[in-house]
């Protein structure tokens, strides 16, 4: 699939959500397409009322184009759908400047970081 072999057309753009496992607390993934490529993918889970984002990875050369931020607004309207109360991105690095500040632009509230690597958890309430 890469490096691309035809110009992509960014009037094409895809979602695709996908849930499995039981109904009580089922997984999911999330695909972000532009033109065919796949550009994103997420995965996570639902616990109770919490949607759960375990990763999410934009391809290196698509980033800062707003992928990022359409899929998150995306899978918060997913969670709000399932009746959610929570959305909560797992794990994530200080480190990773840029997906703090979309975190926050959504609200995100920063939890206790981890004792062992500092990664904390960033959960918007619904």
């Amino acid at each position: 699939m890469w490096p691309f072999s035809k110009k992509l057309d960014p009037n094409r753009i895809e979602m695709r959500l996908h849930y499995w496992g039981g109904p009580d607390e089922p997984a999911w993934t999330f695909k972000l397409a532009v033109g065919g490529h796949e550009v994103l993918e997420s995965v996570g889970g639902v616990r109770g009322g919490d949607f759960r984002v375990s990763n999410i990875v934009t391809v290196p050369s698509f980033r800062r184009r707003g992928y990022g931020t359409l899929a998150i607004g995306t899978l918060i309207a997913a969670a709000r759908a399932r009746g959610c109360h929570t959305f909560t991105l797992e794990n994530v690095s200080p480190r990773n400047v840029e997906a703090v500040n979309l975190y926050r632009r959504y609200g995100a509230a920063v939890q206790p970081p981890a004792e062992i690597g500092g990664h904390s958890d960033h959960q918007i309430t619904l």
